[in-house]
């Protein structure tokens, strides 16, 4: 467990199942917020009990980290192994959605997610980590790499109409 130095106190290790309403309400917010990023996501247009059904999985493997400030959950991160078909090693592992409710965020709470959810690929095997995030999101890209993380792929996209061929 850790425990960020803001005040007020805020607990954060692996979510429990009875975590899982908070869950799905924190990963909604998560979705949503990244459409800002990616026009895609659509929270709207996911059925709930899939989305239940995936975290409830997460969970159960230990692999949704929560930050939690008198039992309501602030803050979310998951955890898992790189699925890459030409490495069967599982030692690396990636960080995805990180998210702190905003009037949570600038309190080190994020920072905390990410070592939590980097102690908890350690637990499993992994010997290196890796997150992706939206070259838009520049807090959390300064953030990452406050925290080491280096840039070792560039995603690049073009988006195709008639006038662009």
């Amino acid at each position: 467990m850790v425990a960020t130095t803001d005040e007020p106190f805020v607990e954060v290790h692996p979510a429990l199942i009875q975590h899982l309403d908070g869950c799905i309400y924190a990963w909604s917010q998560l979705v949503s917020d990244q459409s800002a990023h990616d026009p895609r996501l659509d929270i709207g247009s996911m059925d709930i009990e899939d989305i239940r059904n995936f975290l409830r999985r997460l969970i159960l493997d230990h692999r949704i980290i929560v930050a939690l400030e008198s039992e309501s959950i602030v803050g979310i991160a998951t955890v898992s192994p790189d699925l890459n078909m030409l490495d069967h090693s599982g030692t690396v592992w990636n960080i995805a959605d990180v998210w702190v409710e905003p009037s949570h965020r600038r309190r080190g709470i994020a920072r905390h997610l990410v070592k939590a959810s980097e102690e908890r690929a350690m637990l499993d095997g992994a010997t290196e980590v890796r997150l992706q995030v939206y070259a838009s999101n520049g807090a959390a890209s300064m953030m990452y790499g406050e925290l080491g993380y280096n840039t070792i792929i560039r995603t690049m996209r073009k988006r195709l109409d008639e006038e662009s061929l």
